[in-house]
């Protein structure tokens, strides 16, 4: 699919390295310095194609971004979505900085072209079930019932809240920090409109898989002016999150032993979220 889409695009076929395979395949041509992204299905056209002009957006409003590859993507003609991208170096920031983007994220207004849709985390969710080839039938039904559960419950939970622009996974493993200290935001295929707590809620989740410490959370909420865990809708964000977490591990449950694994011990956490979490990182 890379090699198609490389050859549509007049861009070189040859020293690519795969970056990393999650939601979509990364791949990295050092040569070039750019960056290709390839979606898991057709069905994210058009959320590819939202980045790209969302990633134009915000260059243009003063958010540092990825840049996007002035050529026309992804192109219709391949079978799978295709986007390149201008290579960022850098590693992952800290959630201070994280809490820096987003307080000018939600300040921002988009403008209509973008017709960014509202938050639904849930049609994301069976879409990542449905495309977890091997995975027994009874834990897929076990799972979409969780869903069909939370998205009865996430509706009355966030409503009469003003709506802001979303990153919509908006954790330090999406912004680069380069060596000169500036921060870029990238991952953009999930912006969306909704209550700002979507983004601030994720940081607080990981500080309770312990991820982040005490005092980088602190950090975080200081430097936004907020604190989503004292929230009354922080427990039902919290636990669509997790859901969130588990079907997004679906994907790649039956790829590995240790991925396995892990996918089999949080959704035994997803059945009782009273006991403790010891979730890995992926």
């Amino acid at each position: 699919m890379l090699v198609d889409a490389t050859s549509r695009a007049g861009l070189p076929r040859e020293g690519w390295r795969t970056v990393r395979i999650g939601e979509r395949a990364v791949y990295r041509n050092d040569a070039s310095r750019l960056i290709a992204k390839v979606g898991r299905s057709a069905l994210r056209f058009v959320p590819a194609q939202r980045e790209v002009r969302v990633a134009a957006w915000l260059v243009s409003s003063g958010v540092p971004a990825e840049r996007p590859l002035s050529v026309e993507q992804p192109d219709p003609r391949c079978a799978l979505p295709v986007t390149f991208w201008h290579a960022i170096d850098g590693k992952w920031t800290t959630p201070d900085r994280l809490a820096e983007i987003l307080r000018e994220l939600h300040k921002l207004t988009p403008p209509a072209h973008l017709a960014l849709p509202q938050l639904d985390p849930f049609a994301r969710m069976r879409q990542r079930l449905a495309g977890s080839s091997g995975l027994d039938a009874a834990v897929c039904g076990e799972l979409e019932s969780m869903i069909a559960q939370r998205e009865a419950e996430l509706p009355t939970a966030l409503s009469g809240r003003g709506q802001v622009v979303l990153h919509g996974d908006a954790n330090i493993g999406n912004i680069l920090l380069t060596p000169t200290k500036e921060a870029f935001l990238f991952d953009l295929e999930g912006f969306c409109l909704g209550p700002r707590i979507w983004d601030l809620m994720i940081t607080a989740v990981y500080r309770d898989l312990g991820w982040h410490t005490e005092a980088e959370y602190a950090s975080f909420c200081d430097v936004y002016g907020e604190d989503p865990s004292g929230d009354p809708a922080f427990p039902t964000v919290e636990a669509v999150q997790l859901l969130r977490m588990v079907c997004w591990l679906a994907q790649r449950a039956t790829d590995d032993p240790v991925i396995g694994d892990e996918f089999a011990t949080r959704l035994a956490d997803l059945r009782d979220l009273d006991r403790p979490r010891r979730w890995h990182p992926y």
